[in-house]
């Protein structure tokens, strides 16, 4: 049965100058712990400066939860993409997705996944809006050139 009042939004976003792991680990470590309490699901895509967020739940969770990203100073030059509403979620479950997660340290690297698992996984080609799968593939596309 779909969840009522349930969106996705997608945005982009440029890092801060001056981004570190540090700053990494705190967004990832306050997502995991509001996303959760919020009912809030998706994605979050993080390599070379550039965000890719995904982020789905009920309509004022999401857009609370965006309204405190655009008012983040580790976020700059926001754009939003794509926001609509969908009967099911696409990713069911909170993940972060980095590009090379064994450069990261050993507290982070248990909570990411490459972006090239990312791209393999069935939440990604299965279920969900498939407007926001096409925009997950095209963005992970532009990585198809780094080194594995």
């Amino acid at each position: 049965m779909p969840e009522p009042d349930l969106i996705c939004k997608v945005y982009i976003s440029s890092a801060r100058a001056g981004f570190g792991d540090a700053d990494l680990q705190d967004i990832l470590d306050a997502s995991l712990r509001n996303n959760g309490a919020a009912g809030l699901s998706g994605l979050l895509i993080f390599h070379e400066g550039t965000f890719f967020q995904v982020l789905e739940g009920p309509k004022a969770a999401v857009q609370a939860c965006y309204a405190r990203i655009e008012m983040d100073e580790r976020h700059r030059q926001i754009i939003p993409m794509v926001e609509l509403e969908v009967r099911e979620r696409t990713f069911a479950q909170w993940r972060m997705g980095f590009a090379r997660p064994n450069d990261l340290g050993t507290s982070l690297r248990h909570e990411v996944l490459s972006i090239y698992d990312i791209q393999k996984e069935s939440g990604c080609t299965q279920g969900g809006s498939q407007r926001v799968r096409r925009l997950v593939g095209s963005f992970l596309n532009n990585f198809r050139s780094l080194p594995l």
